[in-house]
């Protein structure tokens, strides 16, 4: 019989959803995040004194979408990651709404939604907003 934490390790507790883009006519695969990745993103997303929020920089803000897509999309048929480092210039020049479209399927899959961010004792005002500057929620997420 094995340890609870030899259990613990041997769980395989990713998930993992298939996303439909059908403005690029593909299916990505969107894997949840590692712990290890959305604490850094996070930590990369925190202020000076550590919230959460009030992303008004567009560096910081293509940085945040950056991470959690590079992080989280894969091809589903060979199970590579679907974009390489090099790819987020050419990326950001593509559709806003189907970029942002992505990044909050991608935040959903890993919790970083707003409702779990709060869960965690974060505040999370500067989250993904929509073209008409409202607040993006989890019924704007493309199935």
């Amino acid at each position: 019989m094995s340890s609870i934490r030899e259990a613990i390790q041997a769980a395989d507790d990713g998930t993992a959803e298939l996303h439909e883009i059908p403005e690029w006519d593909v299916v990505v695969e969107i894997r949840s995040m590692t712990a290890r990745s959305r604490a850094q993103f996070v930590a990369e997303m925190a202020s000076e004194d550590g919230t959460v929020g009030g992303v008004n920089d567009p560096d910081r803000i293509i940085g945040m979408w950056w991470h959690v897509i590079s992080q989280t999309c894969y091809d589903p048929d060979s199970g590579e990651r679907a974009f390489e480092d090099d790819d987020q210039q050419w990326l950001f020049d593509k559709n806003a709404r189907v970029v942002n479209d992505l990044a909050n399927a991608c935040m959903a899959a890993s919790g970083l939604t707003e409702e779990a961010v709060g869960d965690a004792g974060k505040d999370f005002s500067g989250s993904l907003t929509g073209e008409d500057g409202d607040t993006l929620s989890d019924d704007s997420i493309s199935d």
